[in-house]
Parts: structure tokens; sequence; C-alpha cells
């Protein structure tokens, strides 16, 4: 059964949506601006507040006016058929072990701008800590927009934190990445089109975010995968290299380049299977991989 949308004066209703674990997803460490709150989470995307909640196959997003359906439809992915792949995962021995912990995850795709300006945060940082500095940064300089009986604040615009000094972004706890986050926005400002890189191969989308300052290939494959359309952008952070030695590699050292080969032998949905070892490594932490890695 395929999915319908139905729209009401102020909200979007999506049914026959299947494998998507809403809380899950938005709170996975892939986006930085929603929170849980009674029956769902908040947030605001594009400019545009918003309450999202799940019942059953029934995904409902409360918004502020008349909602953009297809733009929430894209948001969340709701277009990708997620059972085929988490189908796929389950069938490879060495990746069913993430589920049923990483069942319902789906990979956003946001804005490239805020997502090129969260990932340079999210350098050597927790979820909680770069959600804190995501949050003083749209306080800083984002735009009000109220919802709900508060005021949430839209995502900064490039000319917006292109203003700000050093100081100004090191005084929100960005510390030594301030420089990144104010050249990034200036270059932005300035005319750089993001929005290019969606129609590069891999390797040369990675490359040219990798002349932006700061950005490696850790976090230009975040960016890649969670708002270019990226689905093979693999980030590669502690956490994975842990868990991919565990499951590939038996708990062995493996070379980057044999990382590599075995994230390549993945497919085109390699980013999204990357999600789920990342859930199900967060799960286990570093003792439980250790774990993992003596079973295999």
């Amino acid at each position: 059964m395929g999915m319908d949308i139905r729209i009401t004066e102020n909200a979007a209703v999506f049914t026959g949506v299947s494998c998507f674990d809403l809380n899950k997803s938005a709170l996975c460490g892939q986006a930085f601006r929603w929170r849980e709150t009674a029956g769902g989470v908040i947030g605001v995307v594009r400019g545009t507040p918003a309450l999202a909640a799940r019942d059953g196959d029934t995904l409902k997003v409360n918004c502020a006016g008349v909602p953009d359906a297809k733009m929430w439809a894209n948001y969340f992915d709701l277009y990708r058929d997620y059972a085929r792949i988490e189908k796929e995962v389950m069938n490879d021995p060495r990746l069913s072990v993430c589920f049923p912990e990483a069942h319902g995850i789906r990979v956003f795709n946001q804005e490239p701008f805020e997502a090129l300006i969260s990932f340079i945060i999210s350098q050597n940082n927790n979820i909680k800590r770069i959600s804190g500095i995501v949050e003083r940064l749209c306080l800083k300089c984002g735009s009000p927009v109220p919802f709900m009986g508060e005021t949430l604040y839209a995502f900064p615009t490039a000319e917006s934190i292109a203003r700000l000094t050093e100081d100004e972004l090191t005084a929100l706890g960005t510390g030594y990445r301030a420089p990144f986050i104010k050249k990034a926005a200036e270059r932005v400002a300035d005319g750089y089109d993001l929005e290019k890189l969606k129609d590069m191969e891999l390797d040369e989308a990675r490359a040219e975010l990798k002349t932006f300052p700061g950005i490696g290939p850790k976090v230009a494959d975040c960016i890649l995968l969670f708002s270019l359309g990226h689905s093979d952008a693999f980030p590669i952070d502690v956490w994975i290299d842990r868990a991919m030695k565990a499951l590939f590699f038996e708990g062995n050292a493996a070379k980057k380049a044999e990382l590599y080969e075995a994230v390549s032998a993945l497919g085109e949905y390699s980013g999204i299977i990357q999600q789920y070892i990342f859930q199900y490594a967060r799960k286990l932490g570093r003792e439980g991989l250790s774990s993992a890695e003596n079973r295999t």
C-alpha cells in the first residue's frame, strides 16, 4: 500500500508510512533542532515551525499555516522504501545485529547551509552540546517564529552569521570552530551554491566541501548524507570505526583502505546503513562493542 497525503488548514497528514521511528530519527544525532514534547517532536525546518507526531502508520505534521506537504515528505524522506532497505540489511548476518535497535531510522534531508554549520560545530563534540550551541546561535541571530504559545527561532542566514565576530561566535560555545563557522558563512553569503553538490559524484562533492576551512572527510560526508542527497556518503567517526571493526574485521585493526572497501560493498544506501550501525554502536557503548568483537 502506498503513502497517502491529506492537507488540513494547519497540518499535513501522511498515512501508509512504514519503518519510521520519528523520535529516534529526530534525536539520533543527524539533526539538532528537534526536541521531544508531549506526543512527538517540535522543531523548525527551513524557517517553518512544526510539531510532528507519529501514530501507527500515520505521520502528522502540524504547522503555523498551511503546510508544504511536498517539503515535509522530502525532509522526512517519505518517498524512499525503507522497508526494502531494512530487509536487505537484516539478511546480512554481519549487519542484522543492528536490529531491532536501528529499526525505524530514516535519514532526513536538511537545509544544506544549516547542515554545513551544524556539522562544523559537531567536530569533537557530543549531541547534547552540539544542540545547545546550535540553539544559542539561532537565538543570537535567527528570526523569531511564534508557534503554539512559544517563540522558536529559524536557523540564521549565511549573511547574519557572517556579520558575527569570532569573539561573538566563541561566546556561544563554539571554541576553536568559530573561525571555520565565520569563513563558511562568509563564503555562502558571497554566493557559493551548496545545492550544486547534489549533482556531483560523491568523491568530487566531498573534495569540494573539504575546500572549506575546518572540514575534513567525516564532516563533509555528514553534510552530503544529511542535506545533499548522497545516500552513499558514509561518515566515519570513532564509533563507526569501532563498530565496523567489530562487525567486519572480528575486532582487529583495519587499514583505512580496508574500511572504505567494506563501506563501498554496502552499495548505494551505505550512508543509511551507516545510521543503523551508528545507532547500534551508541546503544552498545564501548564495552558492548568490545563484547561484540569477542563474540565474532
